[in-house]
């Protein structure tokens, strides 16, 4: 039997998901929810149906940050405050490795500014305190915002946001080698 590999995250997930499951086939069985993971509190929400869904994986790929990082309105700042993106991404983790050993987490990508609803210097800020938490929590970091970064402009779609198809194959390629590589650790 195939290593079951889960993928959490937004949309940046979905995007990549087809991409990330065709470069690892062969050799793992990919899940990730139907739905978008939206924010870390959600996703919090969410795990046990999830859970009873794909049982227990042998590799977790995980994001949540792009809504948490979201400007709404702008006089109220990120849609989730700082303290409370860590609490829950500190409660995810928990719930996390009840079930599974190997936990991988991903940066949140950058977006082409200007942006409607983002912010790179909010999203960078967020990236640097949820990877300082993971390292001090021994979680291996895909830092896939310092990896799209450089190519933002040719790897996103035209709302700044999402991956266009070069976007989708790279950064899939990406998670797909650093899932391989952490489920071989």
């Amino acid at each position: 039997m195939k290593p079951k590999v889960m993928l959490i995250g937004d949309s940046i997930r979905m995007y990549c998901q087809a991409e990330i499951t065709r470069q690892l086939e062969n050799d793992f069985t990919v899940w990730g929810p139907e739905e978008n993971c939206r924010f870390a509190k959600y996703t919090a929400k969410q795990l046990p149906v999830w859970f009873g869904v794909v049982g227990a994986p042998d590799v977790i790929h995980w994001n949540n940050g792009l809504w948490d990082t979201t400007h709404l309105y702008a006089e109220d700042g990120p849609f989730t405050p700082l303290e409370e993106y860590l609490r829950y991404l500190a409660i995810v983790l928990r719930e996390l490795r009840k079930r599974c050993p190997k936990i991988i987490f991903a940066t949140t990508t950058p977006v082409v500014e200007p942006h409607a609803t983002q912010k790179n210097s909010v999203i960078s800020a967020y990236n640097q305190a949820a990877a300082e938490f993971m390292q001090a929590q021994g979680v291996p970091v895909n830092d896939l915002y310092t990896f799209v970064y450089p190519q933002r402009t040719i790897w996103l779609c035209e709302d700044g946001c999402h991956p266009a198809e070069a976007g989708k194959a790279a950064i899939g390629a990406e998670v797909a080698r650093v899932i391989r590589n952490g489920a071989a650790s």
